[in-house]
């Protein structure tokens, strides 16, 4: 104990004037002999032993009052030391994906991992700065003043340890003045390590700050899983049969013997369920089959799952899904006779659309499957309709949502009227260019079908004209912007239909020197687009590239919303989508459970990443050296720099009260107390 005011102990010495007074009274007691009062003699004698430990409390009460008064003013205090550590930083992020849902020594390892990052702080400051997060494809950071943080209930993310590190390289530049080291806990598992070279290279963690790599894994686990799970295209039709493949792989040493394996297909109101069991030795791989057969048409979510104690749960089930529909019915306009065979202008479109093609919405396909899958076949049923042989009606959109046009140059004007009714009405038109003259142009202008002001066609010289840009946002001619895809520069016109085009027309592709080669437009509740070259090998060759069926295939899906994405996408867990009003009205920025999810007029399909059931675990060493990080010495002690300060806890409250009960206690023994 310590003292603000020591000079004030000296007062200590007035413990000394009770003592005096007291031995004083003593004395000033004279004895006197009364015969009268003899006979009280024994009753006073009775009461002396009483009155005098009453006395003797009174001068302790009287002293230790005098001491206490001395110390009040002295004003007493106990030192406590308390280390600050306010220059202090601990970054700790914890993986939180969907291996970490295996069973650990605390519940899960999940539950594992909060207690490793609580015993990592245990040795910091209480004015620490400890930035929390959770990651797994990405990073969720916990609130600042987060203490303990609480394990998520359910794990179902990819692992990325580069997106954990970039975070914690980003805070640790937000904080340049702190002495800071970074905790990462996690199970180490090695899928999280996929990662370019590159992008590790573009990491640059700072060499100066220490990274301590806590491994809570298991070292070795037992795992059946689905890792894919697709069908032959996500759009059928309903004459033919719907077959599944599914991909089971185990992952243990051990094998499975027995293992019911279900496919489920729901439409909404059908279930159709097909059983198999299966043997998957340790290690290996298995194919399963299943035959839905034919199909109704409609929207079928189909999950495949397989019933099995393992140590990870979530990746026995898998899903996938599949339109099933009739061929679109396609009407294709040709200027000639039906007796022409090769020669026609619609022959080579009609064979384009019957034929197996390019499907967009392959592209789509679950993120564990090759994409080199068949593509779906009929989806269109083109009808070629000569103008020649026949007068023509245009029938209702509802009919035949698409209507071709092999040679805009042999319409009739009162055809182009009836296509500018259907086009109004939201039937969807694709255009090819022809001969026309400058009448035929100004009835497609006066219609709204032009896509601006057309002038004569214009041949090429000695070099041909090539498409030389493409607008890579339009779903219509996305994929060819990739030249591994598919390189449209390769095609060859030699005459081409030169356009002066509108406020309202959007230029989808541009021959050399800025020339519009495909535009869209829309006219009423419709759409329409223009291919400024012909259908035919009039004039070019293009008709014999095989870049020819994909391309008229994707215009003539695009205009029929087949392009893109289409009615079913396929999502993994943590990715983000653009911000979507639901109907409860609520903002969903991202897919956090596997399953299906209904968003607008989409249906997503959300499984886990396959790469989360693989259990092979890599060490802190080669983890350390393949991000380029500076490991944490466990071997010896950090040193934290901290400053220790020392807080004074005043006692004069406590003494100020003491002092209260002794005043009054001395008042009522004084009172009772004769000398």
């Amino acid at each position: 104990m310590s003292f603000v005011q020591t000079t004030f102990l000296i007062g200590s010495v007035a413990v000394a004037i009770p003592v005096i007074v007291h031995l004083l009274s003593r004395f000033q007691v004279r004895r006197l002999e009364l015969g009268t009062i003899r006979f009280l003699q024994e009753v006073i004698q009775d009461g002396a032993q009483r009155r005098r430990i009453r006395r003797w409390f009174l001068l302790f009460t009287r002293a230790l009052l005098m001491l206490l008064l001395a110390l009040l003013f002295a004003r007493p205090f106990l030192a406590e030391e308390s280390r600050r550590d306010g220059n202090r930083l601990r970054i700790v992020v914890m993986d939180r994906s969907a291996s970490m849902g295996m069973p650990g020594t605390e519940g899960r390892l999940l539950d594992d991992a909060v207690e490793a990052a609580m015993t990592a702080t245990s040795d910091l400051g209480t004015d620490a700065n400890v930035l929390w997060a959770w990651f797994d494809g990405t990073v969720e950071p916990l609130p600042d003043n987060t203490v303990r943080p609480m394990a998520p209930r359910a794990a179902t993310g990819n692992t990325s340890y580069l997106a954990a590190l970039r975070w914690a390289r980003d805070r640790l530049n937000a904080f340049p003045e702190a002495a800071a080291d970074v905790v990462l806990v996690t199970d180490l598992q090695q899928s999280g390590f996929a990662a370019e070279t590159l992008d590790t290279e573009a990491l640059n963690f700072p060499v100066d700050v220490p990274v301590n790599v806590i491994d809570v894994g298991r070292p070795a686990a037992s795992n059946l899983a689905v890792t894919s799970a697709a069908v032959t295209s996500v759009r059928q039709r309903g004459d033919r049969r719907i077959q599944l493949s599914a991909t089971l792989f185990n992952y243990g040493s051990l094998p499975f013997e027995e293992i019911p394996a279900t496919a489920t297909a729901f439409d909404g109101k059908r279930t159709v369920r097909l059983k198999k069991s299966v043997n998957i030795p340790g290690g290996e791989a298995e194919e399963i089959p299943f035959d839905f057969g034919k199909l109704n048409p409609g929207l079928w979510q189909i999950t495949i799952g397989v019933d099995v104690a393992d140590d990870l749960a979530i990746d026995n089930q898998r899903f996938t899904a599949v339109q099933v529909a009739e061929p679109i019915r396609v009407l294709v306009l040709d200027p000639g006779s039906q007796t022409d065979g090769a020669s026609g202008k619609s022959y080579f479109v009609v064979a384009a659309l019957q034929q197996q093609g390019y499907d967009a919405s392959d592209d789509a396909s679950d993120v564990d499957v090759s994409k080199d899958e068949p593509a779906a076949s009929g989806r269109f049923l083109a009808e070629a309709v000569y103008l020649q042989d026949e007068p023509i009606r245009v029938p209702d959109a509802a009919d035949h949502p698409l209507v071709v046009v092999t040679d805009a140059g042999a319409l009739a004007a009162d055809v182009i009227l009836q296509l500018q009714n259907y086009v109004a009405e939201g039937g969807g038109l694709l255009v090819f260019a022809g001969d026309q003259s400058a009448e035929q142009s100004e009835e497609w202008q006066d219609a709204g079908l032009a896509p601006g002001t057309m002038s004569a066609p214009q041949r090429s010289g000695v070099m041909p004209f090539r498409m030389d840009s493409i607008d890579a946002a339009s779903t219509m001619l996305q994929p060819f912007a990739d030249p591994q895809h598919g390189d449209l520069r390769r095609l060859a016109f030699q005459k081409i239909l030169p356009v002066d085009v509108s406020a309202e027309a959007h230029v989808l592709a541009r021959f050399d020197q800025s020339r519009p080669a495909v535009t869209r437009h829309s006219h009423g509740r419709g759409s329409v687009v223009w291919f400024l070259a012909s259908a035919d090998a009039s004039w070019a060759n293009w008709t014999t590239s095989p870049l020819y069926l994909p391309l008229i295939q994707q215009m003539a899906g695009d205009l029929l919303g087949l392009t893109g994405e289409g009615p079913i996408r396929f999502r993994t867990v943590g990715d983000d989508a653009v911000l979507t009003l639901l109907k409860d009205g609520e903002n969903s920025v991202g897919f956090r459970q596997p399953g299906f999810e209904e968003r607008q007029d989409a249906l997503y399909v959300v499984n886990g990443s396959a790469g989360e059931s693989d259990p092979t675990r890599a060490d802190i060493d080669s983890f350390v050296q393949h991000f380029g990080l500076t490991a944490a010495d466990d071997g010896e002690d950090r040193k934290i720099e901290s400053v220790v300060s020392e807080r004074r806890n005043e006692l004069w409250p406590w003494l100020a009260a003491a002092v209260f009960v002794l005043v009054v206690g001395e008042f009522g023994l004084a009172n009772r107390t004769s000398a």
